[in-house]
């Protein structure tokens, strides 16, 4: 099956829910800093 998680308010995601769920939440909290530094906003589609 397809796994993905997906931050849909900075459009960041992960093919492996294991390691997110593990801890690995770098990615998503590098854009979510640098959305707010920034101010920009990411059109994200919503895919279920």
């Amino acid at each position: 099956p397809y796994q993905l998680v997906k931050d849909l308010r900075t459009g960041v995601t992960s093919t492996s829910p294991s390691d997110v769920l593990d801890g690995d939440l770098d990615p998503f909290m590098a854009a979510a800093l640098s959305q707010r530094v920034t101010g920009e906003t990411v059109e994200v589609e919503d895919v279920d």
